[in-house]
């Protein structure tokens, strides 16, 4: 393979929360790999979520949970998790402002309770069943967390939680909560460490903050057309279609 490229799944392969891809971009993932660019998926789900449409893309690299989880070549490149002391942390934060906590690894999730603004989110998102667990954490290993809350929240709260771990917006009403210094950028550079002495050139499409530090380390970032501003800013190109990933695969030439 020559080229590398990363594909978001929400507002970018997918739409609605579906997890479902169009036949033409399925099509279009077979045609890349018979052009010597490897697709590669970067998302914010985790594997429990993801492997089905892993299997109906026929992609077996993948960056999830934004950077915690990284498989390539048949390895583990990073399984990226959170200490007890450092969950324990981000809950006094949540307890303190009366927010919902979400606790999230590979094989499945819960949150510490059912509110008014995580039924939203869940609508949002297309999910049916959220399973409450306060305690989730003390059993279980924990790649990364949510927490529930609208932009002006987060704002007022931003200091306090940057203490303690990192966090990314990929919701109108959830955050994602990571152990420092992972992310989708980071996880693509562990990615191409692993890869030394490879000269290769690399694309990154997506449609959410979460997505930037892909757009700040590839060679060429595709921002959909319904991306936010702060991501349009940082692209090299800015899609003007609905289907922006195909537009944006015919733009440089990867498919025709």
């Amino acid at each position: 393979m020559k080229k590398l490229a990363f594909f978001d799944l929400d507002g970018t392969l997918c739409n609605g929360g579906s997890l479902q891809v169009e036949q033409e971009v399925i099509a279009a993932f077979s045609k890349l790999r018979e052009n010597e660019v490897l697709p590669i998926i970067a998302t914010g789900r985790s594997y429990y979520e993801v492997k089905e449409l892993l299997a109906v893309l026929q992609t077996e690299h993948f960056i999830l949970s934004n950077g915690c989880y990284v498989r390539f070549e048949g390895k583990t490149i990073q399984n990226a998790k959170f200490s007890q002391p450092e969950i324990e942390a981000v809950l006094t934060i949540a307890e303190n402002n009366r927010l919902t906590a979400g606790f999230f690894n590979q094989q499945g999730f819960a949150i510490t309770n059912l509110s008014e603004v995580v039924k939203e989110h869940a609508a949002y998102m297309g999910l049916s069943d959220v399973p409450v667990s306060a305690n989730f954490y003390q059993t279980n290993p924990v790649n990364f967390m949510n927490l529930y809350l609208a932009a002006e929240q987060e704002e007022k709260l931003r200091d306090e939680l940057n203490a303690v771990a990192d966090i990314v917006r990929f919701a109108p009403l959830a955050i994602d909560v990571l152990p420092k210094n992972v992310s989708k950028g980071t996880a693509i550079q562990k990615l191409l460490d692993s890869m030394a002495g490879t000269q290769l050139e690399t694309y990154a499409f997506g449609d959410q903050n979460n997505d930037l530090s892909m757009f700040q380390l590839v060679d060429h970032g595709i921002a959909m057309a319904q991306g936010t501003d702060e991501l349009k800013t940082s692209a090299s190109y800015v899609a003007q279609t609905e289907n922006g990933v195909l537009e944006g695969l015919r733009h440089y030439g990867l498919i025709s």
